[in-house]
């Protein structure tokens, strides 16, 4: 399955982390603040429902019963995608103030590709306000296939799936196999 990836990095002096902020990555260095998003296409009309049949994924703790994708959603999850943080603060993220909103509404604006004939160039804002709404699958946990658990947001557009997620979260998703578990999700029920 071919996966067309965006990425955004910003320097550590753009984004802020508030006290549970960047966890450590490998020798314990920060991770670079940034957003990965992942485009796979597909058709989402067959797509394998629920998604958690799949044993691989799994909702977030207290996210088993999504809320529809709304841009505020969208924005909380983008902060803490910038931040990294590990997933028991994507719990909180209804209760929590926006830390980047600067930022956040710069990914939000900034286009990605999505494989069409020719390239269709889309921003995150732009799904929300296009006349065939996305669909939200959810917000769930790489269970194995995400190494340490990073959150991924996945959302259906007619064509495909797309990944949000820290970019290490979804660099580190794409090399220990992303790909083939999202093409499983494609197959015929």
């Amino acid at each position: 399955m071919r996966v067309l990836t965006t990425w955004m990095y910003f320097d550590r002096s753009e984004v802020k982390a508030d006290a549970v902020g960047r966890r450590p990555r490998g020798g314990g260095e920060e991770s670079e603040p940034g957003i990965g998003i992942g485009w796979f296409a597909g058709d989402t009309t067959r797509l394998m429902s629920p998604i958690d049949n799949l044993k691989i994924f799994r909702p977030l703790r207290g996210r088993e019963k999504e809320e529809a994708l709304s841009a505020e959603n969208l924005r909380n999850y983008v902060d803490l995608f910038l931040m990294d943080v590990e997933e028991f603060e994507f719990d909180r993220s209804r209760e929590r103030t926006m830390v980047n909103k600067d930022v956040v509404e710069y990914v939000l604006t900034q286009p990605f590709v999505i494989e069409r004939s020719p390239p269709l160039h889309m921003t995150l804002k732009g799904l929300l306000t296009t006349t065939n709404l996305p669909i939200w699958i959810g917000t769930y946990m790489g269970w194995s296939v995400v190494p340490d658990h990073s959150v991924l947001l996945f959302i259906t557009i007619p064509g495909g799936i797309i990944v949000v997620s820290s970019a290490t979260g979804l660099a580190s998703a794409l090399s220990a196999g992303l790909s083939r578990s999202v093409k499983r999700l494609f197959r015929v029920r």
